[in-house]
C-alpha cells in the first residue's frame, strides 16, 4: 500500500455512473484519493484543478473519447508526466497498440480483476511518487545553484570591464555559459510554473539575433562563424520561454557538433501561414535524422550529454504544432522548424 503525506490522487473517467462506482470500491482499500469524472471534457479540467497522479481512463465515450483525452493530456507540458491507464472493453491486441500509440502508460481490458487493476496501480503510483519527490527535490537544489552562477558571470564581465579579458577568462566564460544552458534546461523539464506565462506575440528574427549574441563566445572558441539572415515581422505567438529553449538548444548543439572554423547558417523565413526557422552546421552527422525527435531516442549512448535539450524541443514542438524536420548526409545537418503563426490551442 501507499504511504504519501499528500495522498496520490487517482482520477477515475467513465461516461456509466455503475463503472464509477465498481471501480472506486475497487481501490478504497489502497490508500488514494479518488476523484471521478462522465466526460472526457470534465476529466481534462480536473488532472489540472486538482493535480492528478493517475487516470484510469475509458476509451468509448460519447463527447470526448478517451484517445482524445490521453492526446490532450500527454501533449500539455504541465500534466504529460500523469500516468495514463485505459481500461476499456476493447481487447484486441489492434486495440491496444493504438491506445499506447497515444503514449499511454498500460492498458488494461475489461472485465476486471482486482488484484491485477491494483497491483498495476499501486506500481505506476509508486514510481510516479519517486518521480515527483526527485523532481521537487532537484526544484529546490536548482534555486540553490542559481546565485552562485549568477555571480560568476557578473564577476566575469565587471572582470573584463575592469581588467581586459584574455583567454583564461574567455574559457571560464565558456564553461559558465555552458553551466548556464544546462541550467535553463533542467530547470524548464522541472518547472511547474512555466505554464503560467502569457503567450505573446516575438518576432522571431530578432528573438534568434538576440540568442546569437548571447550564444556568440561559445562559438568563437571553435572559430565558427554565424551566418545568420532573418526576415523582419516574423511574428510567432508563443510563451517566450517556450521559444527560448527552442533556440538555444538548436543553437548550442550546432555548436557542439560543428568542427572548427566553419560556418553555422541561420535562417528565419516568413511564409503565409507559419514562420521558418533554420539552423544549419558542418560536422557530425546524425544516423537517424528522423528519429531524433521521438521521446527518448538518442543517437549516441556513450556520447556526453544527457540529450535533454532535444526531448525539450521534442515536447515543445508537440505542444505548439511545429513541424520539425531533420537533414543530415555528406557533413552537413540542418534542422528546420516550420512554426504556425496562429496558435491552437491543444494543451
Amino acid at each position: 500500500m501507499l504511504d504519501e503525506n499528500d495522498g496520490p490522487k487517482v482520477l477515475i473517467v467513465d461516461d456509466q455512473p455503475e463503472n464509477l462506482a465498481i471501480l472506486a470500491n475497487m481501490l478504497k482499500d489502497i490508500g488514494v484519493q479518488i476523484f471521478v469524472a462522465l466526460s472526457g471534457e470534465e476529466a481534462l479540467v480536473s488532472v489540472e484543478v486538482n493535480s492528478i497522479d493517475l487516470i484510469l481512463l475509458d476509451i468509448i465515450m460519447p463527447d470526448r473519447d478517451g484517445y482524445s483525452v490521453c492526446k490532450r493530456i500527454k501533449s500539455n507540458l504541465k500534466t504529460r508526466d500523469v500516468v495514463v491507464i485505459f481500461v476499456s472493453v476493447l481487447y484486441g491486441v489492434e486495440d491496444k497498440l493504438k491506445g499506447f500509440s497515444y503514449e499511454a502508460d498500460d492498458y488494461i481490458s475489461k472485465p476486471l480483476i482486482q488484484q491485477e487493476l491494483v497491483a498495476r496501480i499501486l506500481l505506476h503510483l509508486h514510481k510516479r511518487m519517486i518521480l515527483k519527490s526527485l523532481k521537487s527535490l532537484l526544484r529546490r537544489s536548482y534555486h540553490e545553484l542559481y546565485n552562485p552562477l549568477a555571480i560568476i558571470n557578473t564577476s566575469l564581465e565587471m572582470q573584463n570591464i575592469k581588467h581586459g579579458n584574455n583567454r583564461y577568462m574567455d574559457a571560464i566564460a565558456v564553461a559558465s555559459k555552458t553551466l548556464q544552458l544546462v541550467y535553463d534546461d533542467l530547470y524548464y523539464s522541472l518547472s511547474s510554473t512555466k505554464q503560467e506565462e502569457e503567450l505573446i506575440q516575438i518576432d522571431l528574427g530578432k528573438f534568434v539575433h538576440e540568442r546569437i549574441n548571447f550564444m556568440v563566445s561559445l562559438a568563437n572558441v571553435k572559430n565558427i562563424v554565424i551566418d545568420f539572415k532573418g526576415e523582419s515581422k516574423s511574428f510567432v505567438k508563443m510563451r517566450k520561454v517556450d521559444l527560448l529553449r527552442v533556440i538555444d538548444n538548436t543553437l548550442s548543439n550546432a555548436v557542439k557538433y560543428a568542427k572548427m572554423d566553419t560556418i553555422i547558417t541561420m535562417r528565419v523565413i516568413n511564409h503565409e501561414k507559419s514562420v521558418e526557422f533554420s539552423c544549419q552546421n558542418s560536422g557530425s552527422v546524425i544516423k537517424n535524422p528522423n528519429k531524433i525527435f521521438e521521446d527518448g531516442y538518442r543517437e549516441n549512448f556513450e556520447q556526453i550529454g544527457m540529450g535533454i535539450g532535444l526531448d525539450i524541443v521534442a515536447s515543445i514542438c508537440r505542444a505548439y504544432m511545429i513541424q520539425p524536420t531533420v537533414i543530415s548526409k555528406n557533413s552537413l545537418t540542418i534542422f528546420t522548424y516550420q512554426i504556425p503563426k496562429i496558435y491552437k490551442d491543444i494543451l
